[in-house]
C-alpha cells in the first residue's frame, strides 16, 4: 500500500486556511482538477458524503471520515472512483508556522493499487494530485489576501504563490537585503543571491561580518530580499557602500522609505518590483565560514505591472522596473532581451 506525503508552506495564516477546508463540499472552488462539488447530505460531520465531478465528465464520491477543529485536521475516505485504486484514504493537516503568519499544510494519502497498474505510476500520480490541490488553495487564498487585512502598501502589490517564489530571483538580480531587531532596522545591497530549493521554497545570500544587517538576521531569525529597479540604481549603490557605523542616518540619506506587510515583522523597501520575507534556517557552520545565508521563504509579492501569472514580464513594462545587476566598480546592468526556445 502506497503512502504518500506532500508537504507546503502556504502564506496564510492557520484559521483562515482552515475555514476553507473545512468546507469539505466546495472543493471544487479552489482545486483545479476538480470542475464541480456537493455535499449529499445537509452538513459536513464525520460520515458525511460528497460528490465530485471531473474535467472528463467522470463523477466520485468521498466520505468524510475525520473532523476535528480544534486541530485543523480533515481525513477522507474515496467509495465510488474512476481511479484504478481502492482503500483510499487520504488527510489534510494545516497547523500555524511559529513566528509568522503563515502555516503549515501537510496532505497525506495512502491506497492500494489495481491489480496489472503500475504502482509507481499511480503514486506520481497521486502526488500531482495533492500537489495541485496544495496550488490552487494557495491561489484561492492569496486572491484577496491583501485587501482582507486591509494593506495600503501600493496598488500593484500583489501575491506570489510561495510555489513560484523561486522565479522571482532566478534570474540572478541584484537584491536588497533587510531585516529588523530590537528597534533598528537596516538596509544592504547584494550581488550573491539565489534560489535553493523549490518546495518548501529556500534562498541563500553572502553577507560579511562587516555589515550591521548580519547581525540584525542572527538575532531576529528573518530577513528579506527585494529586487530593486533599475530607478533604484543610486539607492542600491548607496545601500551596498555605506554602513551604519559611517552613517547612522543611512536609510534616510539613500532615499530609502520602509514598509511593512501584515502579519511579518520585517521592513521593506518601498519602489523594489520583488519582495520575499524569509525565515533564517540557521547553518553556523556555513555562516561562520562562508557567510552564506540560508532562509525559508514564507512569504512573496511583485509589483503586478512587472510580474504576471508567475512570470516576469519585463517586455511589457516601463524600463524603470527592470531589475539591475551588478559587475564590479559601480557598473550595472539593466536585464535585456526576452528569448523564448521553440521546438
Amino acid at each position: 500500500m502506497p503512502s504518500l506525503e506532500y508537504t507546503a508552506i502556504a502564506q496564510c495564516p492557520a484559521e483562515a486556511v482552515w475555514t476553507i477546508v473545512e468546507r469539505f463540499g466546495d472543493i471544487a472552488e479552489w482545486h483545479p482538477g476538480i470542475s464541480a462539488s456537493c455535499l449529499i447530505s445537509e452538513r459536513a460531520d464525520a460520515g458525511s458524503v460528497r460528490e465530485l465531478h471531473l474535467p472528463t465528465g467522470e463523477v466520485l464520491t468521498e466520505r468524510l471520515t475525520v473532523l476535528e477543529p480544534k486541530q485543523r485536521v480533515l481525513g477522507y475516505r474515496m467509495e465510488i472512483t474512476p481511479l484504478p485504486v481502492e482503500n483510499y484514504e487520504a488527510s489534510v493537516s494545516v497547523q500555524p508556522l511559529s513566528d509568522t503568519a503563515a502555516c503549515v499544510i501537510t496532505w497525506k494519502a495512502r491506497f492500494d493499487v489495481l491489480a496489472g497498474i503500475d504502482v509507481a505510476s499511480m503514486a506520481t500520480a497521486v502526488t500531482n494530485l495533492l500537489r495541485d490541490g496544495h496550488h490552487g488553495l494557495e491561489d484561492y487564498l492569496l486572491s484577496d489576501q491583501l485587501s482582507a487585512a486591509g494593506f495600503a502598501g501600493g496598488p500593484h502589490i500583489t501575491p506570489v504563490a510561495l510555489s513560484k517564489a523561486y522565479r522571482l530571483i532566478n534570474h540572478g538580480p541584484t537584491v536588497l537585503v533587510s531585516a529588523r531587531h530590537g528597534g533598528c532596522d537596516n538596509v544592504m545591497a547584494a550581488a550573491w543571491a539565489c534560489g535553493l530549493d523549490f518546495e518548501p521554497p529556500k534562498v541563500t545570500v553572502v553577507i560579511d561580518k562587516i555589515a550591521a544587517t548580519r547581525a540584525l538576521i542572527e538575532r531576529s531569525g528573518f530577513f528579506a530580499l527585494q529586487i530593486p529597479t533599475q530607478n533604484q540604481l543610486d539607492l542600491t549603490y548607496a545601500v551596498g557602500n555605506t554602513s551604519r557605523a559611517q552613517d547612522p542616518d543611512k536609510l534616510t540619506h539613500a532615499g530609502v522609505e520602509l514598509f511593512e506587510m501584515p502579519g511579518f515583522d520585517v521592513p521593506l523597501v518601498e519602489g523594489c518590483s520583488a519582495w520575499l520575507i524569509c525565515k533564517l534556517i540557521n547553518e553556523p557552520h556555513n555562516q561562520e565560514t562562508y557567510d552564506l545565508f540560508i532562509g525559508e521563504v514564507v512569504g512573496a509579492w511583485a509589483d503586478s505591472r512587472v510580474f504576471q501569472d508567475g512570470h516576469w514580464r519585463y517586455e511589457q513594462a516601463p524600463p524603470a522596473l527592470r531589475s539591475i545587476h551588478y559587475i564590479a566598480g559601480g557598473q550595472f546592468y539593466a536585464i535585456g532581451q526576452s528569448m523564448n526556445v521553440t521546438d
